[in-house]
């Protein structure tokens, strides 16, 4: 089954969300994710690095906050699935890619 990548852009930081919106998160993202590949979160800070140098990173709407993989028949239900996602419910977005195994 083919699988997906959904990047969690924007939103609020970390630091400003409640418990519960956490709680509803990680229960959304452990009943949609596959098994074969985890997901995780990123921290706020980065670095984009290209041939002209590095430029810090800060948080900001097109920040990948984070990522889980899923295993979908096909894009139409990996956007199904994205579109349960509770980022959704403060601003921000999910982004969704197949991947190539």
């Amino acid at each position: 089954m083919p699988l997906y990548a959904l990047l969690f852009k924007g939103g609020l930081r970390h630091s400003e969300l409640s418990k519960e919106y956490s709680d509803r998160f990680v229960e959304w993202a452990k009943k949609v994710a596959s098994g074969r590949v985890p997901g995780s979160r990123f921290l706020q800070e980065g670095r984009l690095v290209s041939a002209k140098g590095v430029t810090n990173l800060t948080f900001d709407k097109d920040t990948i906050g984070g990522y889980i993989m899923v295993e979908s028949e096909n894009y139409e239900k990996a956007v199904a699935i994205a579109k349960g996602c509770p980022i959704l419910e403060n601003g921000g977005y999910v982004e969704v890619r197949e991947v190539m195994t």
